[in-house]
């Protein structure tokens, strides 16, 4: 096992993310740490980076080696972006941050940080095309991607605190700044021949900006999760909260319920990127994702042996990290996947779900009992809770919700909820979810031994009725017997009497 940390030195903020790292390569987010350090601060036209701003960032990076040291980190790989990028005194300021901390930064160009920036979002979101935009303290990143390759990319020398403090001074905003600020943001885009005449429908907001957006809006629906990773929104929404912010003075802004008050200064300037770009691409839809800069900098790092640096599969790749990590019985949990897929594809008449439910029944089938990790002793409910709270990369947090449902209902009847996650889950989900729980049931007591005696299925519908057959070749009278008890349940959700045989292989 190692540990690896990543430090992304912004213009606004310095984060961090500590890496654990098994032996067999699997991976899981250790720790984060944030300090808001406002390195571009006050850099002005001679562009120097001040004095308090290296001192604040020093300080920050000095409490990172703290956090690094106990969780013994053996490599640290660190990043300045446009603030350090644009400076005059960089040299100084990187052999200040050598000498106070040891730490040696590479410094991105603009194209280096949007390649990150893209492999970040390609690698954790099931988007393959949109519009990325990455709003940073002191520049933006806007990438086209198609079919998860980038395509077009620019990185724009400002963001939410140059913009701000050079366009936007006061505590109460007028409507000549206001007027301004957004006339240069379009003048500014409309100068990217790329970026003219392109509809986009979905933009892919990354940063502080789109983070404090999402909160604002999750807090303005009352939303369920406190996941921001793939929250999907309204562009018109993020519109909507920007004429809002940009009518209130500073402390007013301070109270808005989701927004962090030591962006309440800035939150005007970085919300009019995400305003008018989605108003000059028709953008309707905003994705969030919470994999950016540094979640680039990891997949650049653990696929250094690629040419290019994409897993083949995002949602594939989640789930077997998921697998691995925690150390599963994959033999069982594969076993369990293969047997339920077979049922839902042969009796695809009877349910008449598609494949976006046999997405959801599948990673419900591979993960059913990750709760184990936990405890034995009622495993259902913890991998009801590891599921719903996991990053599983490549489902929507819809799908995320279901997949737990269904993990948890993998040994007893499911118990519809209409009020639970009633802003998430329709009537006619809980419906789906009723009939997916039932199939994985069955499939988890065909493999009740965990020794894959079932070796495939068979299922044909009759009038009324559903004959299993179990193809083995040694004797299964468990498994039989214990899939039995779902019958009074399936006939239940599907209206059909279940019958299950076993036969042996060849026999037709």
């Amino acid at each position: 096992m190692k540990n690896i940390g990543i430090i992304d030195l912004g213009s606004n903020s310095v984060r961090l993310m500590i890496v654990g790292v098994a032996d067999d390569g699997s991976y899981k987010l250790l720790d984060e740490a944030k300090e808001s350090v406002r390195l571009s601060e006050h850099m002005g036209a001679e562009a120097t980076l001040k004095p308090a701003a290296i001192e604040r960032t020093i300080a920050a990076l000095r409490l990172f080696q703290h956090l690094c040291r106990a969780y013994g980190v053996t490599e640290t790989i660190a990043v300045a972006t446009a603030a350090v990028r644009q400076a005059t005194n960089q040299g100084q300021f990187l052999q200040q941050v050598y000498e106070a901390t040891g730490l040696r930064v590479r410094v991105f160009s603009g194209m280096e940080e949007a390649q990150a920036v893209h492999i970040g979002v390609a690698n954790t979101l099931d988007a393959p095309n949109g519009l990325i935009v990455d709003i940073g303290g002191g520049s933006t990143e806007i990438i086209l991607m198609q079919d998860r390759q980038l395509i077009q990319a620019i990185s724009l020398p400002y963001g939410a605190v140059n913009l701000t403090e050079t366009v936007l001074e006061g505590h109460k905003l007028s409507d000549e700044q206001i007027r301004k600020l957004e006339d240069f943001l379009r003048s500014q885009f409309a100068a990217i021949p790329w970026l003219t005449g392109i509809t986009a429908p979905v933009l892919i907001g990354i940063g502080g900006t789109i983070r404090n957006l999402s909160k604002i809006d999750r807090k303005r629906k009352k939303y369920s999760l406190s996941i921001m990773h793939n929250y999907r929104m309204k562009c018109k929404d993020a519109s909507e909260i920007y004429r809002q912010l940009r009518g209130q003075n500073l402390e007013q802004r301070k109270k808005t319920p989701g927004l962090s008050r030591d962006r309440a200064d800035i939150i005007v300037a970085g919300s009019a990127i995400v305003h008018i770009l989605s108003e000059m691409t028709q953008a309707k839809e905003m994705i969030v994702s919470g994999s950016g800069l540094r979640d680039g900098l990891w997949y650049q790092h653990l696929l250094r042996h690629q040419a290019v640096p994409l897993v083949d599969n995002v949602l594939q790749h989640s789930v077997n990290n998921i697998l691995r990590y925690y150390h599963m019985e994959t033999g069982h949990s594969c076993h369990v996947a293969h047997l339920t897929l077979s049922m839902f594809d042969q009796l695809q008449p009877l349910h008449g779900l598609g494949s976006n439910e046999r997405k959801v029944l599948e990673v419900a089938s591979l993960l059913h009992d990750v709760g184990i990790q936990v405890n034995y002793y009622e495993h259902y409910k913890h991998s009801f809770y590891l599921i719903a709270n996991s990053r599983i990369n490549g489902l929507t947090h819809r799908e995320i919700i279901m997949a737990a449902f269904v993990a948890a209902a993998h040994t007893k009847p499911l118990v519809p909820s209409p009020t639970a996650y009633r802003d998430i889950l329709s009537e006619e989900d809980w419906k789906t979810l009723r009939k997916l729980s039932i199939i994985l049931r069955i499939a988890e007591s065909l493999d009740r031994s965990e020794a894959a005696v079932i070796q495939d299925l068979r299922c044909h519908q009759h009038v009324g009725a559903v004959h299993l057959i179990a193809i083995t070749s040694v004797p299964a009278e468990l498994e039989v017997f214990d899939a039995c008890k779902v019958a009074s349940d399936f006939k239940k959700v599907f209206d059909h009497n279940l019958i299950i045989s076993a036969q042996p292989p060849g026999i037709s």
